[in-house]
């Protein structure tokens, strides 16, 4: 697909998350979004790399917290400065979305956006283009949010879950179809049940509507937040930011998953608007959590992923991991993960590693702020 027919097709990318699954090497100043893990380049400039073909610079489109405005700048010079949005402040997905397509949508009138995380890790990048190209165009045309989905190739709890239904003719090479119905992240049973069934898709996180689409979807299913965000809108150019940061506030802190797409099969029928989703082909990786950084790297013959300032002796199958000046040295032990990073060392068994953002709440509330 080539530039000149997605001319009026736009891309928000995600930068606002603080990585709280990767800590301690993701901190508060340090998200996970401008870390180079495993590579030369940090995981948003690998995700503009990714996109930039099918894209033109005015077509790109970030959004995150006020505090790393300079840092985005900086990874992305080539990025016009009023292209990076920044949230109010601190809500959910659903907001920090919405609250962006509504910039854009003033700024460009585009047929159709794509939303993606800044975190994800995508060899074939072509083919990415081909099959985020296709939704697009989807999406530009008909009533529906699309969703991407991958097919898993094992039981994940660490990720939401997607049910395709019936195939729909969708004039392209790439199918699609209807969803059934989204699925929060299950337990190990409840995935392995999953994974038997050809319908199920772990959930991507990359999205691609028109405006109109999303904001007939938000007045049927989130009324509330729909009133508030159409109220900015209406008052945005009139209003100091701290006016806006305090209407903000009104709006949800639900994700855009729990807020709006799981309710669209049933609520938003009356606005016809319908979720439809496009599988992806191809090895895909959230490297929003440790246990992803452990699969993507190289391993000695115990098994055991070492990197940084780091030794493990008679180990089998750890993550032992060590920067910012400390050491880490680990013996006889298995399945575990140790990671160090300046003042702060995370040590959890492997198969616990997605509760490390529950450790980092866990942290706030105790006030060791200081080490987030």
């Amino acid at each position: 697909m080539t530039q000149e027919k997605v001319r009026n097709r736009h891309v928000l990318i995600l930068a606002g998350g603080l990585g709280t699954r990767l800590w301690p090497l993701s901190r508060r100043m340090r998200p996970k979004q401008f870390l180079r893990l495993q590579s030369a380049e940090s995981m948003l400039e690998r995700t503009i790399a990714r996109i930039k073909p099918l894209f033109p610079w005015e077509n790109i489109w970030i959004i995150a917290k006020p505090a790393h405005r300079e840092d985005i700048l900086e990874h992305v010079p080539d990025l016009a400065e009023n292209h990076v949005i920044s949230e109010p402040c601190p809500r959910g997905t659903a907001a920090a979305i919405a609250w962006a397509v509504t910039v854009i949508e003033k700024s460009a009138s585009p047929e159709a956006v794509a939303v993606l995380p800044s975190d994800h890790i995508i060899e074939d990048r072509e083919r990415f283009r081909e099959i985020l190209g296709a939704g697009l165009d989807y999406a530009a045309t008909h009533p529906v949010i699309v969703t991407f989905g991958v097919r898993p190739d094992r039981p994940e709890t660490a990720y939401g879950y997607v049910q395709a239904g019936r195939q729909l003719p969708c004039q392209t090479d790439v199918p699609c179809y209807t969803v059934r119905c989204f699925h929060e992240k299950p337990d190990r049973k409840r995935a392995e049940q999953y994974i038997r069934k050809d319908s199920f898709f772990w959930n991507s996180g990359i999205f691609a509507f028109s405006p109109k689409t999303l904001f007939n979807a938000l007045d049927g299913c989130m009324p509330e937040a729909w009133k508030t965000l159409r109220e900015l809108m209406q008052n945005r150019s009139a209003y100091e930011f701290s006016l806006i940061e305090a209407q903000y506030r009104l709006m949800p802190r639900d994700s855009i998953d729990k807020g709006l797409l799981e309710k669209i099969p049933g609520i938003c029928q009356y606005q016809g608007v319908q979720m439809v989703l496009f599988p992806f082909d191809f090895a895909w990786y959230d490297m929003g959590v440790w246990e992803t950084y452990y699969e993507l790297a190289s391993k000695d013959e115990n098994g055991n992923a070492v990197s940084g300032t780091a030794l493990a002796l008679d180990c089998r199958d750890c993550l032992v991991r060590g920067g910012g000046g400390t050491l880490v040295a680990a013996a006889h032990i298995g399945n575990m993960a140790v990671v160090a990073q300046d003042d702060a060392v995370l040590v959890c068994p492997r198969d616990r590693l997605n509760d490390v953002g529950k450790l980092v709440k866990e942290l706030r509330k105790r006030g060791f702020k200081h080490y987030l």
